[in-house]
Order: structure tokens, then sequence, then C-alpha cells
């Protein structure tokens, strides 16, 4: 396995920030939009505050995800950071609940430019699961919530009011952000997943104390009562690969398949989701060629 501070110390050297065009906000106002969030949401709305985000996710009755997000307060608005292309059927969803509550929710997305930073981190010791609460830095303008600090820092800027870089991107930055393990799903994947199978138990996403939510039940289940060994890695390779295929080991069995990929110069890193621990897994193929896993930044999930 692969040392994930020596893959990033090959590809970050200094500070680089770009724009996330791919992520969309939504904006509940009014008296009842925590007490209405608590009931929807995996994470703990009372420690949500204008010093803390939170990473969470909203699933259906059957505990598969629905979209997950990163929020923050603004003032007496709850922003919702999530994939752009999930806004829509997030925002239908919601709104059938919400009528019975004095909230608004809006699609915020064209109010809000969310920009990534990605810079070296001096902590050195991997944590054993990352913390629930999201430290905020408010200034005039701008929120800024740190999402990860070790074996790098990311950053992610919220400002009002749009810039007129639409045409700016960085692949390196969006590729090395993959190496975080917390992803936010998209569509395509909406309903498709239980939050363990992406490390939401360890990464600060699921609260397990907070009481009743939209599936709760089957969620706490799985995670006091449930075999599933699925589960959120990493992993890299080098050429081109069919990341349709499905990962098998070296007989032939289907071991997952990727969830995510994002190239950086010749490396391919992937987020990936297995069938099984990340510790029985010798040998990991794709479309027929060798790939390497690449450690977590913080402890495996299932580990005793």
């Amino acid at each position: 396995m692969l040392a994930l501070s020596e893959f990033v110390s090959k590809h970050l050297s200094a500070p680089a920030t770009y724009p996330k065009h791919d992520i969309g906000v939504i904006s509940i106002t009014g008296a009842d939009a925590k007490k209405f969030l608590q009931g929807q949401t995996t994470c703990d709305m009372n420690k949500l505050s204008v010093e803390a985000g939170l990473y969470g996710a909203i699933c259906s009755n059957k505990g598969r995800i629905i979209c997950n997000f990163f929020m923050l307060q603004k003032d007496d608005a709850i922003l919702m950071l999530m994939s752009q292309d999930l806004i829509a059927s997030s925002l239908a969803h919601l709104k059938k609940y919400a009528v019975f509550f004095k909230t608004d929710l809006t699609d915020a997305t064209d109010t809000f430019q969310i920009t990534e930073t990605l810079s070296v981190s001096s902590q050195s010791t991997k944590p054993e699961q990352l913390a629930e609460q999201l430290p905020i830095a408010t200034d005039i303008d701008s929120m800024q919530m740190q999402l990860l600090s070790y074996p790098f820092s990311i950053h992610w800027q919220v400002t009002e009011a749009k810039q007129a870089d639409d045409n700016v991107s960085n692949t390196m930055i969006s590729g090395l952000a993959l190496l975080a393990a917390r992803p936010l799903i998209q569509l395509e994947q909406s309903e498709a997943l239980l939050p363990q199978w992406i490390n939401m138990q360890t990464t600060g996403g699921i609260s397990f104390t907070k009481g009743c939510y939209t599936g709760q039940e089957i969620v706490a289940r799985m995670q006091y009562r449930g075999k599933s060994k699925k589960q959120l890695a990493l992993a890299t390779w080098q050429g081109d690969i069919d990341t349709q295929q499905a990962l098998l080991d070296g007989e032939g069995k289907n071991l997952g398949q990727i969830l995510s990929v994002k190239q950086i110069g010749e490396d391919h890193i992937a987020q990936i989701i297995l069938n099984q621990d990340i510790t029985e897994c010798s040998e990991l193929f794709l479309d027929g060629k060798n790939i390497q896993l690449i450690e977590l930044p913080y402890q495996r999930p299932f580990a005793d």
C-alpha cells in the first residue's frame, strides 16, 4: 500500500486554489430550520454554529444516501454545499417535509462562490477518525471551512457573489482532493449507497447519539448489527483503464467498484468502494491492470 504522505508530496509543494464549479448551495432559513433538519440529516444540528460546520447526509427510508453535504451557518441561514447536479432533487425531497415547519428552502447556487485551497500541513499524526465539527473562520466577505488537516490541508472558502472566473479549473487540485476520502456523491449515485459504504461513520458524517431522522434505523442497524464490510478506499494507477469495469482479485472475484476518479499527470487517483476489508485485498485489478491502494487519511473504518 502506498504511503499517503509520500503520494501527496509528489504532487503538492505549494498552496493552490481553484473555484469549485461542481458545488451547489441550498439555503435554509426560518425559525424551525434546525429543528426541521435535525429530523432529516445524519449529523447533529445542535453542533452547527458560526464557528463549526458539519458533514452529513440526507437518507431515504431505506437508509440510502439521497445527497450528502458540507454545512455551515451564515447569519440566519444554513447553507448546504453539495454536488450541483443534486440540488433540484434534494430540494424537491426536502420540501415535501418542510411544509410542516416554519422554514424556507431555496437554490442559492448563484449567490455564492466556493473555492478550494490545498496546502502543506504541519500535522504529522494520522487521526483515528475525522471530527464531527469543521472549524470555520469568518471575515467580512467570506467564511472559510477546514475540511482536512492531515496529511495536507483542505479549506473551502464561501464568498457571496460570483466572480468572473467561469473558465478557471485545476485538475491537479481536484484530483488531490479525492485523497481526503470524504466524498460528495453525485446524482447518478443517489439512493444507491449506505453512509457506511463511503466511511461516513469515520469521517464525522453520522451522529449515533442525536436521535431519530429519516433512515436512522437502517443506518444504526448497519453500524451495530450489520455484516456488510463495504467501505471506501483510495487507489492509483497509470495509463488508460475502463473505469466502468468491476474491481477484481487475482482469481476474478468481484471486489468492488469505482466511485470517482481524476487524473494528475500520468497518475490516476480514484475513490473506490470495496466489498471486503481493505486488509484482505492482496491484489486488485481493474480492466486487466493491477492497481495500487493508497493509505487513507484516517484509520480504516473497521479497525479493531
